[in-house]
């Protein structure tokens, strides 16, 4: 087992950025200890956004919580991947997470912590998944830790590493975005909207169509040569008032003794393997609105109400975006022509007006 070697000084001279080396490499070394009690590491390789990441296990108990998400993606083993995510819980390994050397009151609305980030470490703590979250953008790792594996909420474990990997796309000219994604292999549109607004029915509803599938909640978006999408997750995840409009969903449910307070979560590839794809070029935004009529229609809509659509869900819900990424979606919504898509009761029309549309 190797392991890709950390600074053992920090070569920078500020204050700020002691504090975050000297902590993130004794966190490292945690790890390294808790693979060992675990009785060693497990490796699992994806291919995200063309970028080879390795996930290193402290032993198997997270194993089953975090990779179903990704099985998609799953790749050969490779000796330089472009990012290596260390990934242990408590629990199962015995070893606990060094005491912060920030407070409670340094946590940031999306999880950020005050003082500790900069251009070379990143750090957020998810207060609700209880999921603390390292990158060191120079050597290109990472660590996920959480208390206990069998502690993970069903978002957690439908949209996995979440911020980690926006970090490492950022970097990477990839633009993690809140949105979802269908189409055919000569290209496909992207749904866009807030909660609520119909994405994740618009895509399920395509399943059964001749459309494919790259993602219902979160996909990595590129400009250049073109406006492209990445799958990031085969996950469905979906309200339990509405899981009973797809019957043939119900027995992929993963948590149905919890639909009273969880939506519904379904990993698509294990059922519709050839449906899931890694990407494709897009041809249009799509910006889905329940209307109660039985129709679904399109009419043109403008750049900026896609921008309105895609933007706020996703820099809210991020750590560390911000200016940079409204600019890419600024630009990338100019690239595309955008039409809002009025949803009809008869969900068997919605892939016919989408490939309607593609043709």
């Amino acid at each position: 087992m190797s392991f890709s070697k950390i600074d053992k000084h920090d070569t920078s001279t500020s204050i700020e950025n002691i504090r975050p080396a000297a902590f993130f490499r004794k966190v490292y070394q945690t790890f390294q200890y808790a693979g060992q009690a675990a009785g060693g590491h497990v490796d699992r390789y994806y291919l995200i956004g063309g970028h080879t990441i390795r996930l290193c296990f402290a032993g198997p108990c997270l194993i089953p919580f975090i990779t179903p998400a990704l099985e998609h993606l799953a790749t050969n083993p490779c000796l330089t991947p472009s990012l290596t995510v260390c990934l242990w819980d408590s629990a199962s390994t015995g070893i606990n997470m060094l005491p912060s050397p920030w407070s409670a009151d340094d946590y940031l609305a999306r999880g950020e912590v005050r003082g500790f980030n900069n251009d070379r470490y990143l750090f957020a703590f998810h207060i609700g998944s209880c999921v603390l979250s390292m990158l060191n953008t120079e050597q290109n790792i990472a660590i996920y830790w959480i208390r206990d594996a069998r502690q993970i909420p069903f978002y957690e474990s439908g949209s996995p590493l979440r911020t980690i990997l926006h970090w490492f796309m950022d970097n990477h000219k990839l633009q993690f975005v809140h949105a979802a994604s269908v189409g055919t292999p000569d290209g496909g549109v992207l749904l866009a909207g807030k909660g609520g607004s119909g994405k994740s029915t618009t895509a399920l509803a395509c399943i059964s169509s001749g459309l494919l599938y790259t993602g219902d909640d979160y996909v990595l978006l590129s400009k250049d040569p073109a406006p492209s999408v990445h799958s990031l997750y085969n996950t469905a995840k979906l309200d339990a008032s509405y899981i009973g409009r797809f019957p043939a969903l119900l027995p992929a449910v993963k948590n149905p003794e919890r639909l009273d307070t969880e939506k519904a979560l379904i990993f698509l590839h294990e059922h519709y393997p050839d449906k899931v794809v890694k990407g494709f070029r897009l041809r249009a935004i799509l910006l889905p609105r329940i209307t109660g009529s039985v129709e679904t229609r399109l009419r043109k809509a403008s750049p900026s109400a896609s921008l309105t659509a895609l933007a706020p869900s996703t820099i809210f819900s991020l750590p560390g975006a911000g200016q940079d990424d409204f600019q890419f979606l600024a630009h990338f919504v100019k690239q595309l022509p955008s039409y809002i898509l009025e949803l009809g009761t008869n969900l068997d029309r919605i892939p016919d007006v989408i490939l309607d549309l593609l043709s």
